[in-house]
């Protein structure tokens, strides 16, 4: 089967390589230019466009920007001014804007620095709504300068700043966007009676740039009107077109400009207070650093030594009733800004750093002995991490984590005496990332990740490759990815130091190819991806489930241009076939289709339906080997209705349900968020679902003989209830201070009414097996509940230095009472002890250039 699908992709790839080979030269992307202005009074970041470095000694009014050539006056004071209206990207593709905007670009050896008029014809209407950084506009107006300062029209450096002043920073990469990363300039905004001013410093330390006589960069600026709902650029960005970095224009005139000397510090120091409802608390004093260092002109070093992550937000935790790993969202900074290099099919999963490994299993319990405590975390030691991209295109990056070792606790019972385990060695986590940029926005690239745990411990090693190929239209696209996992298992020793299995390494591997039109109005899709039943990244990476062969197409209708009742929308069909690797089986079928539409009141909506036709195979859910459990048909769908985002009020509703007719199984979700925006500095967000899940089977326990064969898999049937309440508040003292308040609950019910055994043909068998223990009490049945309450501040009182405070509160419930109603099952998880934290963080931002500059 694989072979079948392999052939496929071939005869595919061959229809998609050839196609624009006709077609070379069909398109070509227009590029503006704008010049830079050399200043030696740089200009004093206010938001008032009075400077003199914004004026114009030659009376030049009209625009200097051009599609076609670029006006240069050779040993002449002269600076450039781009004024006019931009294009629309949304709502109205390739339309000209609604406003005008006049923007500038200067420059000296600190730094570049952008001035831009946003002309309104009604400044009343402005929206300056506030938020925390990198928010965005948050439902305001905002600014955006982009750099793609090696112009290989794959890279940039996003800076956005808000008519509130907020600002927020992002890169894109080959990789992908990071909206994590944040450096540090300076900004301010201004409303006027024109519209609203914008005036950014940027200091060349935020950026990566060839050493050369003249700096040439692509260059994009845009705008988002937000009571009209328009985003639009300087450079059109056609929305029919794939891609947004090679649709910009260019930036020439900087010269002799040599990339800085790059070099921070971030000290901090912390207080911890953390203790159980009722009991004392108990107080940690930290302190570390911080570190970046330029490596030449591309490359920055950052160093965390001892790392405080006591301010990270807390995990969304759940009862999880799938056979699959549940993965958590990454909140920590080191492991979010500057990673995307990293972040390519599930290679790296950053939770896995400090994660526990290899908790010991009751095997090593004497008698009488006990676990009274096994840990769930490994200190970090430190954390280093290497990243940049050349001049030629070649992106770099290496991550090395240390852990220290763990020990769970074990007491006897009759002498209460105690002892340790080890249950984690020191481990060395490490992942290095290359990818070259090629022509069209393509590019290649090669991965290693390993973990290493010493003697006497599994460690592993993943290496992989990957590619991405575009026509010179970017049109069409191939992709492809493979991979190798190795698995080093020590020596297992008897009680007598005899070797029991000597060490042996495992391989696995991972194939997966697409390829398909991915720009224009009609786009397809196809991919085939083979992964073997030994292959395992998870030491590093995240894979839910391997063994398995998948066949993925869909093909897509896209319009862009506003029709009598809408301004855009897409509809999209597909088919999906799934295999078992080992044995050769199949598996399961999916028909599907979705779609989405954007109206003219702007409102907008998704609709989704699938169905799984004939008999499916779940190798999975019964976690045993030579089990599978039958499923018969099913299908599902759902709509989603969002509100018009302009309005002070916004709601979305989702609405869905899967039914599987033989089994008489039914589920309903429903979900409700809404937004309200009570003044410029004050928002509250709400969510709330419920998920119904009825008579659903599911994998309940495994029975062993004696000698530890399977005796019988039991699956039962249930009905599983979830509620979901989330709240959050924020408000914003300033662009620089802020406090926010987030509340979650978290509600699961599992009640069982039968139990079967699980054959090795996949049907459900009648059973002896009862959950009821000695007192007659169901012990399947569970009602589990989290509720998790955070206040914290923030308190930019420098650029880069922070005052931060965080008070949480956590409590968590589990009892097998699954008939209690919400107001019982309150009053039950109000009684569990609560476990609170209360930090409070200092950090200083030192800049070798700032300091350099102020001397």
């Amino acid at each position: 089967m694989a072979t079948k699908f392999v052939n496929l992709f071939l005869c595919l790839s061959i229809v998609i390589i050839i196609l624009p080979i006709q077609q070379l030269n069909a398109q070509h992307i227009s590029r503006k230019n704008l010049h830079a202005w050399p200043t030696a009074s740089p200009p004093k970041i206010d938001g008032i466009l009075d400077d003199q470095v914004w004026k114009d000694p030659l009376q030049i009014n009209k625009l200097t920007a051009s599609t076609r050539n670029y006006i240069y006056f050779e040993d002449t004071p002269m600076k450039y001014v781009s004024e006019g209206y931009f294009i629309q990207n949304s709502p109205n593709n390739l339309q000209k804007s609604s406003q005008k905007t006049k923007v500038q670009v200067a420059y000296d050896n600190y730094a570049i620095y952008i001035s831009a008029q946003l002309y309104d014809t009604a400044p009343d209407s402005i929206r300056t709504n506030m938020g925390e950084r990198d928010s965005g506009g948050n439902g305001g107006d905002f600014f955006i300068v982009s750099f793609d300062t090696y112009n290989t029209q794959q890279d940039t450096y996003e800076f956005v700043v808000s008519a509130s002043g907020v600002q927020s920073d992002r890169i894109q990469g080959t990789s992908g966007w990071d909206g994590n990363w944040n450096e540090i300039w300076t900004s301010a905004v201004k409303v006027n009676e024109e519209g609203w001013a914008v005036e950014m410093e940027i200091p060349y330390r935020a950026l990566r740039m060839p050493d050369g006589k003249e700096q040439i960069w692509g260059l994009n600026f845009g705008r988002v009107i937000a009571r009209s709902g328009e985003t639009s650029y300087w450079n059109a960005v056609d929305a029919n077109k794939s891609g947004y970095v090679n649709q910009f224009g260019t930036l020439r005139g900087i010269y002799d400009v040599n990339p800085p000397i790059r070099l921070s510090l971030t000290p901090y120091i912390s207080n911890v207070s953390i203790g159980q409802q009722g009991g004392q608390f108990a107080h940690t004093f930290s302190g570390g650093a911080d570190i970046k260092v330029g490596l030449g002109q591309s490359f920055t070093l950052d160093v965390s030594l001892i790392p405080d992550f006591s301010q990270v937000q807390a995990d969304n935790q759940v009862l999880n009733l799938s056979a699959y790993e549940v993965q958590f969202g990454e909140f920590r900074d080191f492991f979010t800004q500057g990673t995307t290099i990293f972040n390519k099919w599930d290679q790296f999963y950053s939770r896995r750093i400090g994660q526990n490994h290899n908790n010991p299993g009751d095997e090593v319990l004497r008698e009488n002995e006990a676990f009274i405590y096994k840990p769930s975390d490994a200190p970090i030691l430190n954390n280093t991490k290497l990243t940049g991209i050349t001049e030629k295109g070649l992106g770099v990056g290496i991550l090395n984590s240390i852990t220290n070792e763990t020990f769970a606790i074990i007491e006897d019972s009759t002498t209460g005496e105690r002892r340790e385990e080890l249950a984690d060695p020191v481990t060395n986590f490490n992942i290095i990332s290359v990818e070259q940029a090629l022509p069209n926005n393509s590019k290649i690239g090669v991965m290693n990740a390993n973990v290493y745990r010493g003697e006497g411990f599994k460690s592993s090693n993943v290496t992989s490759t990957d590619f991405n190929f575009f026509d010179r239209t970017n049109t069409y696209r191939v992709r492809g990815f493979g991979a190798l996992s190795q698995e080093f298992f020590p020596s297992e020793e008897s009680e007598n130091g005899q070797t029991q299995q000597k060490g042996y390494t495992q391989l696995g591997h991972r194939i997966d190819v697409g390829g398909g039109k991915v720009s224009g109005k009609w786009r397809y899709w196809a991919s085939s991806n083979i992964e073997s039943d030994t292959y395992n990244p998870n030491d590093m990476g995240y894979n839910s489930a391997v063994n398995k062969i998948g066949f993925y197409s869909n093909a897509s209708y896209n319009q862009f241009e506003a029709g009598p009742f809408y301004q855009r929308y897409w509809l999209r069909v597909g088919y999906d076939e799934n295999w078992l690797y080992n044995p050769r089986t199949f598996t399961s079928r999916k028909v599907w289709a979705d779609g989405y539409f954007l109206f003219n009141n702007f409102w907008s909506m998704n609709v989704d339906s699938y169905i799984h036709p004939g008999i499916s195979y779940d190798y999975f859910g019964p976690r045993e080997h030579g089990y599978y459990f039958k499923e018969y048909m099913s299908h599902g769908g759902g709509f989603t209705i969002n509100s018009d985002s302009r309005n002070l009020y916004t709601g979305s509703v989702r609405i869905s349900y899967w039914a599987r007719p033989e089994f008489s199984q039914l589920d309903n979700f429903i979900s409700y968020n809404q937004t309200y925006r009570a003044t410029d500095r004050f928002d509250l967000t709400h969510s709330v679902s419920w998920n119904n899940q009825r008579d659903e089977k599911g994998y309940v326990t495994t029975l062993h003989e004696d000698n530890g064969d399977v005796e019988s898999v039991i699956y039962g049937n249930r009905d599983v209830k979830t509620f979901e309440n989330n709240f959050t508040s924020k408000y914003y003292f300033n662009p620089k201070m802020s406090m926010k308040l987030r509340l979650r609950h978290y509600w699961r019910r599992v009640d069982y009414d039968e139990f079967f055994d699980l054959s090795t043909t996949g049907d459900l068998l009648t059973t002896d097996y009862t959950d009821l223990d000695e007192n007659g009490e169901h012990t399947q049945n569970t009602n589990y509940n989290t509720f998790d309450m955070e206040l914290s501040y923030s308190w930019e009182f420098l650029p880069g230095s922070f005052l931060t405070a965080m008070w949480r509160n956590e409590l968590k419930s589990s009892t097998h009472n699954s008939e209690t109603n919400f107001s019982d099952n309150m009053k039950e998880m109000w009684e569990e002890p609560q476990l609170n934290t209360l930090s409070i963080r200092l950090s200083y931002f030192l800049d070798y250039g700032q300091v350099k500059r102020m001397l």
